[in-house]
């Protein structure tokens, strides 16, 4: 008892105070130091950053200190020497800072010039500096108390537990990195192992992440050797993202861990794509009024939206919008306060002329279009802890199965960089002097000044669901509509609803997209196919990760394509247009094709698109096109055709199952359709007949977006036509109650702007030139010019 109490005394100090201090600064104080500092930059600039993975790493810092001071005690004679436990632990411990060391070695040479310049660079070191405190004082325990030697026991065991703890907690990390490499690899099967990869281990914060070209939270190995670089860009990632979730990035909102507007980045700002969700920014309000006219088959809506910045920087609000089918903008404005700032409509030209421009020379508010029926809003300068509100006007023609009944679906977000909250609803006020028939929610009640209304406030649609569907009661014998035509004294709009046998194709090719968008409506495609018409050949398309084939559908088997469907493997995200191209080159073997395409989201810009795109353009009317949405989300193969006369969208009036049936119900034999003509005329017409003069405004939208699509490739004539139409829509008067929205007219670009008129260049060097001739012709009456080279030579 008296040698064990002999051997557990404590023993003289024998370190000296240099050396002493030193141990304890570099193995106690500085790691605490270091872990105060990071503690202090989350909670200030990235609380999101304590994740479950970053406390634990906090825990595996406290262990260092911890058994550094138990051990610097033991060897200053303070306590006895460690138990076989604590031994354990500092071995541990001394692990976890040579994990550290190691992550942290790229960065030493910055630390070391930190010190020089800024004396913070010490808690960069100290991972290294705690690693070399602890084997300092392991090596003088050892040397002043060798009979303690064995109480420490070897180091392997600690420093192996420390590793397998960092890698475990670093792997998901690790394995996302490689695998986005591997997705972004040139060798197409290496990318499909590593989208595969990426399904099963991937961390799905830290590739959204990546979206936005923020580093992940963690401290994995391959994140540090490349502290300030990414292995791939934004366009790459995203891409990536949405092979392996079958969803936009931005269809979720920002990690909390991974905020852009905390960590000051907004990479997208000033883009022509909808790009990433903006921190603090929100929609606080949206209002959705007008009226319907049943009688000349249209809508005059206005759609006001409030958008909200809770950030303290000035933010850009972005978004994509599905509108009612046939619809056209005609007029954006900025509310804020008292004062009306007049925004621009246009195409795809006038979004790359406000890009190019400078700031003070851009619009307010940018709507252009983003393919057919869709549109995309730029709405700059939202201030900081304020609010903005944006009015879009636009009309759209009712859309007629039948004449007894018109409807119209209301606008709805398809993409777009700010948060809805679960609680913000659209408040819908539409007014008419037919009955109506509203979406379930929405109340009849009799109108402010027309006899019927209709009100509610409804939610934004959900994922699969198109936007709510207001329809109008109508008489089968107002087949006749006209409204003046203010560019041509004497003129009118004539509108004519006729009824005719439908245009049923030969051959339909159904594409159906194999994302996993449309695995949730698995079965409603299958009980579709019960319903597919037997006097048309039909081919079912499968748009996946697998070479497009045609499978033949057989009205006689009718189960067989059932079957079929219900086996799709529905998984991540498949670019269509390969799939899309082969159905046109199935459907144009026949004299007359249609393509009917049930897709979800495609962010992807399309690898046969261009060839699609040109069979459309070199034979436009022998496949038409059918685009059935069966989840929102951006479209870039959509956007990219956009003006092609041959493409239709189909309104989404109730479920996919019913609206894809109503759709081939229409080719049925004997099946009819409702087709609605508008066009100029110079005669009167008849005064009972006289429509509101948005029926102008809807023939001038129509034929403006056809010349605005062409705007690239316009005549002289198109173009001075595209000037005319713009005048024509900022002159037609505006529906009651309606803010003044004029349209300013789009200059034309390229060539045809130098033919379409004079540019101010022009007239600058028109009267240059004036200016120099009339200089000379003074100058020739005042110079006594000699009268031959004799004479010249002898002045």
């Amino acid at each position: 008892m008296s040698m064990h109490r002999e051997a557990a005394a404590p023993a003289p100090r024998l370190v000296g105070p240099a050396v002493r201090t030193l141990l304890w600064f570099g193995g106690v104080i500085l790691p605490l130091l270091a872990l105060a500092g990071a503690i202090v930059i989350g909670l200030c600039w990235m609380p999101g950053l304590f994740s479950a993975t970053m406390c634990a790493h906090a825990l595996l810092i406290v262990s260092v200190p911890l058994a550094n001071a138990q051990l610097l005690r033991a060897l200053h004679g303070e306590s006895p020497l460690p138990s076989r436990r604590m031994a354990l632990l500092h071995s541990f411990a001394t692990g976890v800072s040579a994990v550290f060391a190691v992550l942290f070695l790229p960065l030493t040479a910055l630390g070391v010039i930190a010190i020089v310049y800024f004396g913070a660079g010490l808690l960069l070191l100290a991972p290294l500096l705690s690693l070399c405190a602890a084997l300092a004082a392991r090596r003088l325990l050892r040397r002043t108390r060798p009979q303690g030697g064995a109480a420490l026991g070897p180091l392997w065991p600690g420093m192996l537990l420390a590793l397998a703890i960092v890698a475990a907690l670093e792997l998901p990390t690790a394995v996302t990195r490689i695998g986005m490499s591997m997705a972004n690899g040139a060798n197409p099967a290496t990318r499909d192992r590593g989208v595969l990869l990426l399904r099963h281990l991937g961390n799905e914060t830290m590739m959204r992440g990546l979206c936005y070209q923020i580093p992940s939270p963690g401290t994995d190995l391959v994140g540090v050797l490349q502290p300030f670089s990414f292995p791939i860009g934004a366009e790459q990632a995203r891409a990536i993202y949405y092979r392996v979730n079958g969803i936009a990035f931005n269809a979720l909102p920002v990690p909390s861990a991974l905020d852009p507007g905390r960590l000051g980045l907004n990479r997208d700002a000033g883009a022509s794509i909808v790009g990433g969700r903006a921190a603090g920014l929100r929609l606080a309000g949206s209002r959705i009024e007008g009226t319907l006219d049943a009688r000349a088959a249209l809508a005059s809506l206005d759609w006001t939206i409030t958008f909200r910045n809770d950030a303290l920087n000035q933010q850009e609000a972005r978004a994509q919008a599905n509108l009612p089918a046939g619809a056209v903008v005609t007029g954006v404005a900025v509310l804020d306060g008292a004062s009306v700032r007049e925004g621009l409509v246009g195409g795809a030209a006038l979004r790359a002329r406000q890009q190019a421009a400078q700031a003070s020379g851009r619009a307010p508010a940018l709507v252009t279009t983003a393919g057919k029926d869709r549109i995309m809003l730029h709405l700059r300068d939202i201030p900081g802890q304020g609010e903005l509100t944006v009015r879009i006007a636009l009309v759209a023609p009712l859309v007629l199965n039948e004449l007894r009944l018109g409807f119209v679906q209301l606008p709805s977000f398809s993409e777009r960089n700010v948060d809805i909250g679960d609680g913000m609803r659209h408040a819908v006020s539409l007014e008419s002097a037919s009955a109506l028939r509203g979406a379930p929610g929405m109340r009849e009640e009799p109108g402010a000044t027309l006899p019927f209304a209709l009100r509610g406030e409804l939610a934004e649609p959900l994922p699969g669901m198109g936007a709510a569907i207001v329809g109008a009661l109508r008489a089968p014998s107002d087949t006749h509509a006209w409204s003046p035509d203010p560019s041509t004294p004497g003129g009118a709009i004539v509108q004519t609803i006729v009824q005719r046998a439908a245009r049923i194709p030969r051959r339909v090719a159904l594409v159906v997209d194999g994302s996993v968008a449309l695995a949730a409506q698995r079965e409603q495609l299958a009980r579709a196919a019960t319903s597919f018409p037997g006097n048309v050949e039909l081919g079912v398309i499968v748009a996946g990760s697998q070479a497009p084939q045609v499978f033949l559908h057989d009205p006689s088997d009718s189960l067989a394509s059932v079957r079929y469907l219900q086996d799709i493997a529905f998984e991540g995200g498949n670019d269509n247009s390969a799939a899309l191209l082969a159905a046109w080159e199935w459907a144009a073997a026949s004299s007359d094709g249609a393509v009917v395409w049930i897709h979800g989201p495609q962010p992807l810009m399309p690898g046969s698109g261009d060839a699609l795109l040109q069979h459309y353009r070199q034979r436009p009317g022998q496949v038409r096109l059918f685009d059935l949405e069966a989840a929102s989300g951006r479209n870039v193969l959509w956007e990219r055709m956009d003006g092609i006369a041959a493409l239709a969208r189909v309104p989404r009036i109730g479920s996919l199952h019913d609206d894809l049936v109503r759709l081939l119900s229409g080719w049925k034999p004997a099946a009819q359709q409702v087709v609605v003509e508008r066009s100029r005329a110079g005669a009167s017409q008849p005064a009972a007949q006289q429509a509101s003069p948005q029926l102008a405004r809807l023939w001038a939208g129509e034929r403006a977006m056809v010349l605005r699509a062409k705007d690239a490739l316009a005549t002289p004539g198109e173009a001075g036509e595209l000037a005319r139409l713009e005048r024509l829509l900022a002159a037609t008067a505006q529906a009651p109650g309606a803010p003044a929205l004029a349209v300013p007219e789009a200059a034309p670009s390229g060539a045809a702007a130098a033919l379409a008129q004079p540019g101010w260049e022009l007239c600058l060097l028109i009267a240059l030139a004036l200016v120099a001739a009339g200089w000379r012709v003074h100058f020739h009456l005042r110079t006594p010019y000699p009268s031959s080279p004799h004479e010249a030579r002898a002045q």
